[in-house]
This record gives structure tokens, C-alpha cells and sequence, in this order.
């Protein structure tokens, strides 16, 4: 019987075998081909697609996201920053306006600025100028990236010469409730400026700008604004008062934060019992206490806060507290203040730490002159 089925060839040959019959290996390389290449060719791949002009956003988003999985160790972030990845990097934050390809290139340039070449390489690439620009379009990513030069040394040197970047981290701090600027946001941009108040010139920028007044507003809406029910508020708080704290090792800083009435919200913030934050609290009330017109308003808003740490078990707070009062004890009103909140033990124990002094000459011997 005649069959009228179609004829069908069986060939054991590879070549009939395998269905692509094109070179095994390509002379055409793909320019926008997002992959991860093999060996050495990994990571410069990539750089080179980020750096293409037409590439679209979702292609490019795909390609930052590849990236940045694979310069998760320190050799393969060296190994990006030699292939010149700040420049495209920097491009990117510059000049798109896609909302996901501008948080992934500011995580990017995050994750390289955890080594030094990093820093340098994209202070070299005008990438810091760029991450201040891009705090009013994704503030929290590139608060993020700065808040990885200021854990180094060498990196709030860096930061410290832009001169834009104080008045703008304060700008993104002062804008309004519902505006879109998250708590995270906020807790990067005061760990930034707690950073660069580590030395004078630091502390003259942040003071310029009026950063005490703006954390003190920052810290009254953690105590009684939209920030309090924030799960991680405290981690803000922390960093609020450890920037006060490295700013009232100034003079002026002591002054500035008086004025802005940051004593009277340190005093608030100790009732909520968060160890950090008590301890750079105290700390700024110590600074904040050594001048002469602050030492009242410090018995007055917070004598009842540091008695409780200066009998508690912690001996790092107790110190300092002691300090405190010690510094705000020099008012005659602030040590009557302060006696009525002690017995008498406690009274030898904060004036004196061992056997109390002896008794000055003069008192001593009475000299009948002729």
C-alpha cells in the first residue's frame, strides 16, 4: 500500500544534528547585549553597555541591576572603578530623568564608594556634585551614597569641599510633611552632616547653612510630628543628636544650638530611654553646657534626665551625665537647682571624686597684718 506521508531524512551527522549551523565563534559583537561575559570581560561589558547613549530605560535598568550584583566584593568593585565605571555612572545621575535608573545608579556608585579608589574615582568623575543635584529627584538613594563618604576619613575631605552640598542636604530636610522625603531619606542626610561636622571647617559649613535649627525642627517632628509612629525613628534621633553633639564642640556651635532651643528637645529625647541616643544626647548637653549662658536652660530641661542616668547602672552614661551637671553647676541658680534633686552622698559624689580637696591657705591661718 502506496503511503503519502512526507519523506523524512534520519541523519546521524552533527552537522544534521545540531539546528545551529552558525561559527561556532562570532566575529559580530552585540554592543547592547546585557550578559554576563566570562572571566576578566564580566564586569567591562557592562561598564560599556551603561555607557551607550540609545540604550532604553528598561534595557539600562536590567544592565544597573546586573552590575550591581556583580561588584559585590571589594576586588570586583576595584576591578569596575579601573574599567572607568564612575564616568557612564555619573552620566546617568546627571542626565536621565527615569526615576528606577536613578536610584540604581546612585546605589552603584554607593556600593564603589565603600573602597578609597572608589571615592577618589568618582570625586575625580564630578559624582559627588551629582549625587547633591539628585537629592531632590531620589533622595534617599543618593543620600545613601553620600552617607558612604562620610565613614571614612578621606571621604569627608571629599565631601567637605563641595561647598553646595550643606546648604542642600538642609534643604532636603526642611521640606514639608507629604512631600515625599522618607525617613530613611532624612536619617542619610543627618549621618552626612554629622560627618562633616568632625572639624572646624565642617562645623563653620554646617553652621552657615543653620543645621542646628533644622535638626532641632527635624527632632520635634520625631517627638510630636509625622515622624513618631516611624518604626525606625530612633535610628534618626540618634543621628540628630550626635550631630549636635559634633557641633557644639565649637564656640559657635554651642551658641547656635542654644538659639535654635536644642537643649529643651535633648532634654525631651532622653524621656524615651534609647541608649544611643542617651548617650550622644548627654554627650551634646556636655558640650552645649559649657558655656556660661546655656548651663541653666541645661538643669532647667534636662537636671531631672541626667540625675536618673548618674544613679542608673551604666557607667558610661553616669560619667557623663556627671560631667554635665558638673559643667552646668558652675550657675549659682543651676546648683541650687540640682542640690534640691540630691541627698547628701550624692552630693560628695558628684563634686568630688575621691577625698574632697583641702581647705584653701587662706582659710587656714589668719594673718594679722601690722
Amino acid at each position: 500500500m502506496q503511503s503519502h506521508a512526507s519523506r523524512h531524512v534520519v541523519s546521524e551527522f552533527l552537522k544534521d544534528l545540531h539546528p545551529d549551523l552558525s561559527p561556532p565563534t562570532s566575529k559580530i559583537v552585540i554592543q547592547e547585549e546585557i550578559a554576563a561575559a566570562y572571566g576578566r570581560r564580566s564586569i567591562p561589558k557592562l561598564v560599556s553597555v551603561l555607557g551607550l547613549p540609545e540604550l532604553p530605560d528598561d534595557a539600562r535598568t536590567h544592565a544597573l541591576r546586573v552590575f550591581i550584583g556583580m561588584i559585590s566584593t571589594q576586588e570586583q568593585k576595584i576591578c569596575a572603578i579601573n574599567d572607568g565605571a564612575a564616568i557612564p555612572l555619573t552620566a546617568l545621575v546627571l542626565l536621565s530623568d527615569h526615576a528606577e535608573v536613578l536610584t540604581l545608579s546612585c546605589e552603584a556608585l554607593s556600593s564603589m564608594a565603600q573602597v578609597q579608589s572608589g571615592r577618589r574615582e568618582i570625586a575625580t568623575a564630578r559624582g559627588i556634585m551629582a549625587l547633591t543635584a539628585a537629592l531632590q529627584t531620589t533622595p534617599e538613594a543618593a543620600a545613601g551614597a553620600l552617607r558612604q563618604f562620610g565613614n571614612s576619613a578621606d571621604g569627608v575631605k571629599l565631601l567637605s569641599d563641595q561647598n553646595d552640598l550643606v546648604p542642600a542636604l538642609v534643604k532636603l530636610l526642611k521640606q514639608l510633611p507629604g512631600t515625599g522625603v522618607s525617613l530613611a531619606a532624612c536619617d542619610n542626610s543627618v549621618a552626612t552632616l554629622a560627618a562633616i561636622a568632625v572639624n572646624d571647617a565642617g562645623i563653620m559649613l554646617c553652621l552657615a547653612s543653620h543645621v542646628p535649627s533644622c535638626l532641632a525642627s527635624l527632632m520635634r517632628r520625631g517627638l510630636s510630628g509625622d515622624f513618631r509612629f516611624e518604626p525606625n525613628l530612633m535610628q534618626l534621633m540618634e543621628q540628630c543628636a550626635l550631630a549636635l553633639e559634633q557641633i557644639a564642640h565649637h564656640p559657635y556651635g554651642k551658641t547656635s544650638a542654644r538659639e535654635a532651643d536644642a537643649i529643651k528637645i535633648l532634654g525631651q529625647l532622653m524621656v524615651l530611654n534609647h541608649r544611643p541616643a542617651l548617650k550622644h544626647a548627654s554627650a551634646a548637653l556636655l558640650a552645649i553646657s559649657v558655656e556660661q549662658e546655656s548651663k541653666l536652660p541645661t538643669v532647667m530641661h534636662a537636671g531631672v534626665h541626667l540625675m536618673k542616668l548618674l544613679r542608673g547602672n551604666d557607667e558610661e552614661l553616669a560619667l557623663t551625665a556627671r560631667a554635665a551637671l558638673i559643667s552646668a553647676c558652675e550657675h549659682l541658680e543651676a546648683r541650687k537647682f540640682v542640690e534640691l534633686l540630691m541627698v547628701d552622698s550624692e552630693r560628695e559624689s558628684l563634686l568630688y571624686l575621691g577625698a574632697a580637696p583641702p581647705t584653701p591657705p587662706d582659710y587656714r591661718h589668719h594673718i594679722v597684718l601690722p
